[in-house]
């Protein structure tokens, strides 16, 4: 394990690991990070603060002070920092720069503060700890890719060309205030990001580790080539000699790009104290079959099919969604499709030995709810005195509430005691809940609209206990730690494209299967690191739908190879035992993600006119497993295309599993044929020389959860199966003969067979 070591040098200190390093110039009151080959990635880099209604006062310039190195223990572990502290005028406040290495990172972290030394209160606007630093991954900022992360569950998170421009998103997908001025050439992302060459692989990641108190973004100035990440404190006051600190960046210049991204989650997750699941949620929702029309009688029509079907979709939870509740805001008064109210459906739903989920939206209400009639003083306020919209929906304007009024805190304390101890949920999903940080007037004027927002969020964690919260439509950074699962994309939807297909930009945080695919895999290392992640639901069926068999498949392969939640959302009891299959085959949740493997040579749509809803989607996914490699190649054009794949090094019998199809010993590279908006799904088993399993159609996963074991005895081999919830299906055989089919029938218990 590497040290973490401290020198002086002529032009400062420095600070190393032997991973990465830290150079300091104390005249000019910046600093470097360097990689393990010592080459400065980024270069003079200063930190700032900005007060409200006040100056900025910047190290650049105004020199730095080393004030000594410190041991530091935290959630990241033990490590060292380097102190320093700005160079400014007595009647200035000071701000101090802390840069903390640990002995087996690779990456630094640096955080600012401000300590007011002044007599009367300040406010604090914003804070820079990474201000206009010079990147230089080897090659023109314009030749690089932007890793672009979007605020909450439904901003698009997306790949961009340097080359082109940035996609422009409106509230509610963007996070409301304080926002970088648009420039030409500027590229900006909420929380991380990661600026990539895709000629050489080199990359730089930033993103903070910390997002408890402040909202965050971190942007790129393709000209001249400069990377700034800021903090937002929206004008918290401190007292005289209080002091304040920015979120804690960390900066990540190790190669591969792809490797920093996910060890980035890693330390939000351990900072954040992320909660840990031992299985990920698999379920049914009302939602995209039925939308606001769900009633008692459909929801029990539902529940009756899972109960008589438990092997074959053996799912945890049954969610009712949107439909149930008297008004946007009214949670604890049903409407006349649900006469007997949600504590007897909860009870329906328990009697059938399957948990019981509830949708609710709490941290607003609608104009026509009672709630807003009867206390229209406990919404977020503009500065005009009207009550602060968060969105229009449900036709009718919806308004923020105030979670740091004390009525509207123990309000919300009163609706979900209710709903998860009267009424006996076990899983509650939260929604529009970016709501609570809103801009506006507060109760409590000086906390920030992440601390607003985070104090619903304790409510809701507090109430639940250990029960289940799916979040959605919430801003990310401050959510990690008090939600066990998080959606990361945009709604689906029984349709492929957004309805507005033909604008210049088509929007990608509307609903469409194809937006929705696209944060999923964008997203992917997110999962397991700060949450279980909801990619929102499997659709199946072939009925009331205008998704494709080819884009069921491509939606299926997607939920089940990325390891997240498995939530059905059809009709059930019409189903086609083929369209239940494919919800059978997902079964049981496998729980890791697989890589998109061209994650970073993704475009911009403004650079591929001719496919502008494709671009920004990986095409390519890979899943390393303890026998076998699984490869998924998708096509998102709109016509049929052909894909060549590059197969690891060495021999691999390769079956699709979508055609049933074994398609030989192959090596180097193979060319596929793929249907528009279609994937292949390929398992890759290394040639053993002997008779073994090279393919499965029990599981998504091909035999990672079926088969126990194999034998081979020199004569014969024997293959240990487990029941999953496809119960028929078939094992491909290698032997002397070729490949034969070994059909498997009501797998129902653990057996072994003979399978040559």
């Amino acid at each position: 394990m590497p040290d973490v070591r401290v020198e002086e040098t002529e032009r400062g200190p420095s600070i190393t690991n032997g991973l990465v390093s830290v150079r300091v110039h104390l005249n000019k009151g910046t600093f470097d990070v360097l990689d393990a080959d010592g080459r400065p990635v980024i270069a003079d880099a200063a930190a700032t603060v900005s007060i409200t209604d006040g100056p900025t006062f910047t190290t650049r310039g105004a020199g730095l002070g080393f004030s000594g190195s410190d041991d530091v223990r935290d959630a990241q572990g033990d490590g060292l920092a380097l102190v320093l502290l700005r160079d400014g005028d007595e009647h200035e406040p000071d701000l101090c720069v802390t840069v903390s290495l640990y002995p087996d990172l690779p990456f630094a972290v640096i955080q600012a503060d401000i300590q007011n030394t002044s007599p009367k209160p300040i406010r604090i606007r914003e804070f820079r700890p990474l201000d206009g630093a010079r990147l230089d991954l080897g090659a023109p900022a314009a030749n690089c890719v932007f890793y672009k992360h979007g605020w909450q569950s439904w901003s698009p998170t997306i790949v961009l060309n340097c080359a082109g421009e940035d996609v422009p998103a409106p509230p509610p997908v963007i996070g409301p205030g304080t926002q970088p001025q648009p420039l030409s050439g500027r590229f900006v992302s909420d929380l991380v990001t990661a600026v990539v060459d895709p000629a050489s692989g080199r990359g730089a990641v930033a993103g903070f580790i910390s997002a408890a108190d402040q909202f965050s973004h971190i942007w790129l100035d393709t000209e001249p080539g400069a990377i700034t990440a800021a903090s937002y404190a929206d004008g918290v006051e401190v007292g005289r000699a209080g002091t304040l600190a920015s979120e804690r960046l960390a900066v990540d210049v190790s190669a591969p790009p792809i490797a920093a991204l996910e060890r980035y989650g890693d330390a939000l997750g351990r900072e954040m104290k992320a909660i840990e699941s031992k299985s990920v949620a698999s379920g049914w929702c009302s939602w995209y079959y039925y939308f606001q029309g769900i009633s008692e009688d459909e929801a029990i029509a539902n529940l009756d099919y899972l109960a008589q079907n438990r092997e074959a979709i053996p799912v945890d939870y049954v969610q009712i969604d949107d439909g149930y509740q008297a008004e946007i805001g009214d949670w604890l008064t049903t409407n006349e499709k649900f006469p007997r109210g949600m504590k007897w459906l909860a009870e329906q739903v328990h009697e059938r030995g399957i948990k019981a989920g509830l949708w609710l939206a709490p941290f607003l209400a609608g104009a026509k709810s009672q709630l807003f009639r009867e206390h229209p003083d406990w919404f977020v306020k503009y500065t005009t005195g009207l009550p602060a919209i968060a969105t229009v929906n449900w036709n009718q304007p919806c308004f923020a509430l105030d979670l740091t009024h004390p009525e509207v805190q123990a309000w919300a304390a009163d609706v979900f005691r209710t709903v998860l101890d009267d009424w006996g949920y076990d899983y509650v999903k939260i929604d529009f809940i970016f709501a609570a940080a809103v801009d506006g007037v507060r109760h409590d004027p000086n906390v920030t609209r992440a601390q607003a927002y985070r104090r619903g969020l304790e409510i809701v964690r507090e109430a639940a206990g250990r029960r289940f919260v799916l979040a959605c439509g919430n801003p990310m950074g401050p959510s990690v730690g008090l939600v066990d699962a998080a959606r990361i994309g945009p709604d689906v939807a029984p349709y492929w494209h957004p309805f507005d297909r033909g604008a210049p930009r088509p929007p990608m945080s509307d609903p469409a299967a194809i937006n929705s695919i696209r944060n999923t895999l964008t997203r992917y290392w997110m999962h397991g690191r700060l949450w279980q992640n909801d990619p929102d639901c499997l659709l199946v069926r072939a009925t009331d739908t205008a998704l494709a068999g080819d884009e069921v498949r491509a939606l299926a392969t997607v939920i089940g190879l990325t390891g997240g939640m498995v939530l059905d959302s059809d009709k059930l009891p019409p189903l086609t035992p083929e369209r239940r299959d494919i919800i059978s085959l997902l079964l049981p949740v496998y729980g890791r993600s697989a890589t998109p493997l061209d994650l970073f040579e993704t475009t911009d749509p403004s650079a591929a006119a001719a496919a502008p809803l494709r671009t920004g989607v990986p095409a390519l996914l890979r899943l390393d497993l303890p026998t076998h490699t699984l490869l998924a190649v998708f096509n998102w054009d709109d016509a049929d295309g052909e894909r060549e794949v590059a197969l690891p090094q060495g021999s691999w019998h390769v079956f699709e599993l979508w055609e049933e199809e074994y398609l030989g010993l192959q090596s180097g590279s193979l060319t596929l044929p793929v249907p528009p908006h279609g994937c292949r799904l390929l398992r890759l088993t290394p040639d053993a020389g002997r008779p073994q399993v090279v393919g499965s159609t029990l599981h998504v996963l091909q035999g990672a959860l079926e088969i126990a074991a194999e034998d081979w005895d020199g004569e014969t081999l024997r293959v240990s199966l487990r029941p999953v919830a496809k119960k028929d299906g078939a094992l491909y055989v290698t032997g002397e003969d070729g490949v034969r089919k070994v059909v498997v029938r009501d797998l129902t218990l653990e057996r072994t067979i003979e399978a040559n």
